[in-house]
């Protein structure tokens, strides 16, 4: 399974000159490099000897799957996507050394490696320590500068037979069933209301005022608020599985957001994170050693558990003429645990 960690650096203004520096020729060479491949209208494996040795030598064929990359999106090809990071290096051109990301260099300074510190994390080191680190990606976001490192960790799955079903919301963030008839509610669903709404009156206002500037900057800074929420509920989720044994976990397979809710429902559905909290609650399963599986989610907020009745809910209660009644999430989380 690969996963991506982030590393935050904590560099002065010398070494953050010294990266600038290097993204400015690594780019020049993707830049100049698929020139040439629209000059002569096909790519091809070009020489590493003609790449700049300012260049990593362990690193120059990451430059030249880039300046493909760059050839296919200036073609128009389908599937292509403008390079975003600011460079990349292969797994043999950098290493850690405790607090210290070290870089192989080309002909910078004349120095072997760079010592890139790093805000002491230990979460994401242990998770480095668990797999084979892959390439790194160098970003830098405003004035930060980040490193991300692809991790691939072999997984061990669990060999327990209880179950779990999820069902994720928007007035209820999230509704664990068990097979024992257990269920639990996670996240604050009115506190992510009110979020919702106070941010949807200052991104209407920035749209209002023409302030593009500040609205990027706050989409970014809410995009933030909801993924740690996000993260939050996951791995209580993951907790909540592994203090019952769960092996396997059912979610609901949705090709899109408006196959469970309406167009008014989700004419903002960027402030939502539906698809998100169902990625995070996926990857940390998988590394907890639990499997996940997507079930057709067809009527599962409306089929009686008990008898089988599709019924529609009214408010957040449900009730079936068998007598059976309760929380309509916790109708669909136990129904998504026994679909097929």
């Amino acid at each position: 399974m690969y996963i991506t960690i982030k590393l935050s650096l904590d560099l002065n203004e010398h070494l953050k000159h010294c990266l600038t520096w290097y993204e400015t020729i690594y780019h020049g060479e993707i830049k100049r490099i698929a020139d040439i491949f629209i000059k002569e209208n096909h790519s091809y494996e070009y020489l590493y000897k003609n790449i700049s040795n300012h260049i990593s030598f362990h690193s120059k064929h990451l430059v030249l799957d880039f300046a493909k990359k760059e050839y296919e999106y200036r073609c128009g090809c389908k599937n292509s996507r403008k390079i975003r990071c600011s460079s990349c290096w292969s797994n043999s051109s950098y290493r850690l050394n405790g607090d210290l990301l070290q870089l192989e260099l080309g002909l910078l300074e004349h120095k072997r490696f760079i010592d890139l510190p790093m805000y002491h994390n230990e979460q994401p080191l242990m998770q480095l320590a668990r797999g084979k680190m892959m390439n790194l990606e160098l970003m830098h976001i405003q004035e930060n500068w980040y490193a991300f490192i692809n991790v691939d960790i072999p997984i061990i799955f669990s060999t327990s037979r209880k179950t779990m079903g999820i069902d994720i919301g928007m007035k209820v963030p999230a509704v664990a069933a068990l097979d024992n008839q257990h269920y639990r509610f996670f996240g604050n669903g009115r506190q992510r209301q009110f979020y919702l709404r106070k941010y949807k009156r200052h991104i209407q206002e920035m749209q209002r005022r023409k302030q593009f500037k500040k609205l990027r900057q706050f989409r970014h800074k809410l995009h933030n608020v909801l993924a740690d929420q996000d993260h939050k509920i996951s791995k209580d989720i993951i907790s909540y599985a592994l203090k019952n044994d769960v092996g396997m976990i059912y979610l609901e397979k949705l090709t899109s957001i408006h196959d469970r809710f309406n167009v008014r429902q989700v004419s903002n559905a960027y402030l939502w994170s539906y698809q998100r909290l169902q990625q995070f609650i996926t990857y940390k399963a998988q590394l907890a050693g639990i499997e996940v599986r997507y079930v057709n989610p067809y009527n599962t907020s409306k089929k009686c558990p008990k008898c089988g009745r599709i019924n529609k809910p009214k408010d957040r209660t449900y009730q079936c003429k068998c007598g059976y009644h309760g929380h309509r999430d916790v109708v669909a989380a136990i129904n998504i645990l026994h679909a097929l």
